[in-house]
């Protein structure tokens, strides 16, 4: 009975993560918003500033978490994504804003709804992951992960498309506040749609005194966890480090046209989903460890690419198509994995909500720290160059450089997380190269 509710809650997860792609490219999550924030003459250093405030409000997961779990986890997460989408609406006032009350009026505007946003985002994501535990199986967990990959990716090309001709054939902020106006509403009916989704009822249990408590103390000694997080977390800032200024980098380095480089994040969403069914389907047949580290292991390849790639040479926007590839299939494949690994292997069930609330706050750290540090690093830099050989070394090479040293760390820490099946990951890789006679793995 239980499987069978899991799957009738499928499509309609399916459905909102379609709709909900939409909403987070064309208003906060992607390029679009970098060259939004751009247009409005923000220097690099407040941009870092401003991407930084998502993440950094996943700290009050940490108080949070139990209350949630008291309230509801659906319930909250339904009530603060349902207004978050009326709050972000609010900055199609900003042109009147700026016109009637001038420019700090207006940063100080942005700024205030970029707070209330990222806390609403924060609320309800910390209702989300031990919802998310509940309502799919461990058992097909990397298959609807993959399958979830292909549904985003068919959305974000749709979205990025239409995005990409709006800016390239308009100008000033208006293309923009097209966009945020008509993703605010399509982002508004993917959470309408979660309503159908099961589980997430209040949880009496998570009132009892000093619970919550106890098993936040078990989950910061539980080594597994630590390990895990720290190479989550020196994943995460070396992929940030990498994308957050990388539209700004392709643009002004490079020289690529501002609708081209919306759409080369088209390349990073077909890299994940070729990457998500493959790897999602890997990761339920021989476990999660053996596509993690390969996948994290090629993922350093994208930061030394980009620090390698000359800043003159031919043909400039085929060679980030293939880097923006790469970083989609590599990234696709470690979020499945990791995914997969956090909840079928290192959050106990029973102890979720205090797991996630530490999981998603140290996210939410690390995620912030990388914009702010990279944005202040850009701006101290300035125009300052230097050559070694063919390799421009400026502040945008020391974030790639920085990012390569980061993610190797994390894939070092990942090697030192439990398996969650007793498949070693040389083995099945010998397997798949044809290296070893007989099967490293059951069919």
């Amino acid at each position: 009975m239980e499987n069978d509710i899991q799957f009738r809650a499928l499509p309609w997860f399916l459905a909102s993560s379609f709709l909900s792609a939409i909403f987070l490219l064309w208003t906060f999550g992607g390029s679009v918003f970098l060259l939004f924030l751009n247009e409005l003459g923000l220097p690099k250093g407040q941009i870092g500033a401003v991407l930084a405030l998502f993440p950094f409000c996943g700290v009050l997961a940490l108080g949070f978490a139990p209350v949630a779990a008291r309230w509801g986890l659906k319930r909250v997460f339904l009530t603060c994504y349902g207004i978050r989408k009326g709050v972000l609406a609010l900055l199609l006032l900003l042109p009147w804003i700026l016109a009637s009350v001038g420019q700090t009026a207006g940063l100080i505007f942005l700024f205030v709804v970029i707070i209330l946003f990222a806390l609403l985002r924060a609320l309800a994501e910390t209702a989300y992951y031990p919802w998310l535990q509940e309502f799919i199986s461990s058992r097909i967990r990397g298959k609807v992960m993959g399958i979830n990959f292909l549904v985003v990716t068919l959305a974000s090309g749709v979205a990025l498309g239409i995005a990409g001709w709006v800016i390239g054939h308009g100008t000033g902020l208006s293309r923009f506040l097209i966009l945020i106006a008509i993703g605010c509403m399509s982002g508004l009916l993917g959470v309408m749609l979660m309503v159908k989704i099961p589980g997430g009822a209040p949880r009496s249990e998570s009132v009892v005194a000093g619970v919550y408590v106890v098993n936040m103390r078990q989950a910061l000694k539980d080594r597994n966890f630590i390990a895990y997080l720290g190479g989550l977390g020196c994943m995460t800032m070396g992929s940030l480090l990498v994308t957050s200024f990388l539209p700004l980098y392709v643009k002004e380095c490079l020289g690529v046209v501002s609708g081209t480089v919306v759409l080369l994040d088209i390349a990073v969403m077909v890299g994940g989903a070729v990457s998500g069914l493959l790897l999602g389907w890997a990761a339920d047949r021989v476990g999660s460890r053996p596509v993690l580290m390969p996948a994290a292991a090629l993922a350093l390849l994208v930061p030394l690419g980009w620090f390698l790639l000359p800043r003159q040479i031919p043909h400039v926007v085929v060679w980030c198509v293939v880097l923006y590839f790469l970083n989609g299939v590599t990234a696709g494949g470690v979020a499945i994995a990791s995914g997969r690994l956090l909840f079928n292997n290192v959050i106990p069930p029973e102890k979720s909500t205090a797991y996630t609330a530490l999981y998603y706050a140290w996210l939410g750290i690390t995620g912030g720290l990388a914009p702010l540090l990279a944005g202040n690093l850009l701006t101290t830099c300035g125009g300052r160059q230097n050559r070694i050989g063919t390799v421009v070394v400026d502040g945008h090479s020391l974030l790639f450089l920085g990012a390569f040293l980061l993610m190797a760390a994390g894939w070092w820490l990942f090697g030192r997380v439990r398996p969650d099946d007793r498949y070693m990951t040389r083995a099945v890789l010998k397997q798949w190269l044809g290296l070893k006679k007989g099967k490293a793995y059951d069919v």
